[in-house]
């Protein structure tokens, strides 16, 4: 039977080993980064000098504990080492996890799906000790995953990421899945503050825009008028959304102490609701 990875893991510790290791792999290309805490949000701004005329970028990293596994069913099978790991991803669904992050990358922030390649507690706090766990992760961008799909001609829906220590699929027909190396995530985005020298402010202002308006990216076959989505008062689905965010951003003019404040606060609490690590990456050259 697979191992449940939630029931021997936390989703909260993975997090912050990931964060914490990214934060000084960060530091060392030169870089300044800082996450963003939700306890913020009732705070009178930010607390701190983010650097918004900087060139940077938001970095979210979305967090993912998916299941243990040792067989692979139905076939065909990929190759595969045991153990190994699958998360389900969801890359149809209306205003879903995947379309919030899909858009903020197409809109310049820097976003990565991460998922342990270990399933214990045991095996974490050693990782962590020896600041192994970003190196003990898939690292996946997902637009990798939007790229896989439409170069096989598979529709957006309800699909796994299954992966060993060295390889990754997307599945139901393993299809191969390119991923980061740990060791080349920070390099990489020192290498895109460098080539595109654009505001954090600026790219900021750009995502909580895209938030706003998905219809570049969605494909998905469900439709707003699903009966079943309907039962449940989904403000993306009945129209409430626009006015929910519009309302956000005034209370975050409210409290931050500029515009750019509250622009970063606001993406900061759209990305923190849907489950993802937003850090303030900005260059201190």
């Amino acid at each position: 039977m697979p191992v449940e990875l939630h029931e021997r893991l936390s989703e909260f510790s993975y997090g912050y080993g990931v964060t914490r290791e990214v934060e000084r792999r960060l530091r060392s290309q030169g870089l300044s980064a800082t996450p963003f805490l939700p306890s913020l949000l009732h705070e009178a701004g930010l607390g701190f000098d983010v650097g918004f005329k900087r060139p940077g970028t938001p970095l979210m990293l979305q967090f993912k504990l998916g299941q243990a596994m040792r067989r692979f069913d139905p076939s065909p099978r990929p190759t595969l080492d045991q153990p190994f790991w699958r998360y389900r991803i969801d890359t149809a669904e209306p205003d879903g996890q995947f379309e919030l992050l899909l858009k903020a990358e197409q809109d310049g922030a820097d976003v990565f799906y991460l998922a342990p390649k270990f399933h214990d507690w045991e095996i974490y706090l050693e990782a962590f000790e020896r600041e192994r766990v970003l190196q003990r992760s898939l690292v996946v961008r997902p637009s990798d995953i939007r790229n896989t799909l439409d170069t096989h001609s598979v529709p957006d829906g309800k699909h796994k990421v299954v992966y060993d220590t060295g390889n990754a699929y997307l599945c139901s027909d393993p299809l191969e899945l390119p991923s980061v190396e740990a060791r080349d995530l920070a390099p990489k985005i020192r290498a895109r503050l460098e080539s595109r020298r654009i505001p954090i402010s600026d790219v900021l202002d750009h995502v909580l825009n895209g938030f706003a308006d998905r219809s570049t990216i969605r494909r998905g076959s469900k439709s707003r008028g699903d009966s079943e989505r309907g039962a449940y008062a989904i403000p993306s689905d009945d129209g409430r959304q626009a006015e929910l965010r519009q309302s956000r951003l005034a209370r975050m003019r409210a409290v931050g102490r500029s515009e750019e404040e509250a622009i970063a606060l606001a993406v900061g609490a759209e990305a923190w609701s849907s489950g993802a690590q937003l850090i303030f990456v900005t260059d201190q050259s």
